[in-house]
């Protein structure tokens, strides 16, 4: 005997009584008219959209709560708001300050060396003179490391404050890119701080703000570079902008686990596009020159990637590489198994 087909989800909104009677419905809720007439149970496959404004009704008939949309003209069709795709997901205390700590560090290697997994100094054309924004933040970043971060933090307050208004203000997407990442640096030091009493407890409002930055970055990206940066400018450019976003998401992640153990993640960060060979980012232009290559192969999504790490597919994980297993699987690399001597890539 053939199993049963299941049926296709429908789009019907009046009531199982009505639809069986083939007898037009009003959608009124909790019950609509004829079967409050005919005092029978009133049944909807979907909730109705509308819900009747006639007051003299039944004090039976209530109003559900949250799904009361208005009947717009037909002229005016409405727009429905797409759906939270969140995923909640809670990992280890290990796992939790393993990210804390890699996301603390920036700061420090920024001041050190002008660089981090998403800031690159060959990226702009004279190392010696970088935008404004870069600028301000480095040296930030060096008093970061030698001074009282307690009294320090106004001061980093301040500045992101002046940052995340001028995001909104700037003239071109190199601009914006600057900005963004003078603004990451910023909000590692402050919303990781250790005894600030004003980052003590979770803020949706800087979970939004980290979430819109990427959404920002992601939606204006040029398309196109322009043909006067070398190959390995241009790459490094877009892969600045792509480690920005996902390090910018990885750190709304890490906030929401340090103050409340558990984070959200969303498809469109899996959805992410990556370059598997992390360790172009690292290599001089002559190391670079030798190491890419024309494929297309090496770019595959955020998700994919980690999940090629998890099941033991790259050999020799980079440290960033590191902090996105445990940002998206919630795993230290020490705990992967071993990729075998076939069947594994190194990047």
């Amino acid at each position: 005997m053939a199993p049963d087909i299941p049926r296709p989800p429908t789009l019907r909104r009046s009531c199982q009584a009505c639809a069986r009677g083939k007898r037009r419905c009003d959608q009124r809720w909790p019950r609509c008219t004829r079967c409050q007439t005919r005092r029978i149970d009133c049944e909807y496959v979907n909730i109705p959209l509308t819900v009747g404004s006639d007051r003299s009704s039944s004090p039976e008939r209530t109003t559900a709560p949250t799904l009361q949309l208005t009947r717009k003209r037909p002229s005016t069709p409405s727009i429905h708001l797409p759906l939270p795709l969140e995923i909640t997901k809670g990992y280890s205390q290990n796992i939790i300050a393993f990210l804390v700590s890699g996301m603390r560090s920036y700061p420090s290697s920024f001041a050190s060396n002008m660089k981090t997994h998403f800031i690159h100094p060959d990226l702009w054309p004279h190392p010696s003179s970088p935008p404004s924004q870069i600028r301000d933040i480095h040296a930030l970043c060096k008093l970061h490391t030698t001074t009282n971060s307690a009294t320090l933090l106004p001061l980093i307050k301040q500045k992101s404050s002046s940052l995340l208004r001028q995001i909104n203000h700037t003239t071109s997407f190199e601009e914006m890119l600057a900005t963004a990442q003078a603004l990451l640096l910023a909000q590692c030091m402050l919303i990781l701080a250790e005894d600030d009493p004003a980052t003590a407890r979770y803020s949706e409002s800087i979970s939004t703000m980290l979430f819109n930055l990427g959404q920002k970055l992601w939606q204006q990206a040029p398309v196109q570079l322009p043909g006067s940066l070398s190959p390995r400018r241009a790459w490094l450019f877009a892969e600045s902008v792509r480690r920005t976003i996902i390090v910018g998401f990885i750190l709304r992640s890490v906030y929401s686990l340090k103050k409340r153990n558990y984070s959200v993640r969303t498809p469109f960060v899996d959805s992410l596009p990556f370059d598997v060979r992390t360790s172009l980012w690292d290599q001089d232009t002559q190391g670079w020159n030798t190491g890419v290559g024309e494929s297309l192969d090496f770019m595959v999504s955020l998700h994919q990637y980690s999940s090629m790490m998890e099941q033991g597919m790259i050999h020799g994980i980079s440290d960033f590489g590191g902090l996105i297993l445990a940002a998206c699987k919630g795993r230290a690399v020490a705990g992967l198994p071993y990729p075998p001597a076939r069947g594994y890539k190194v990047y």
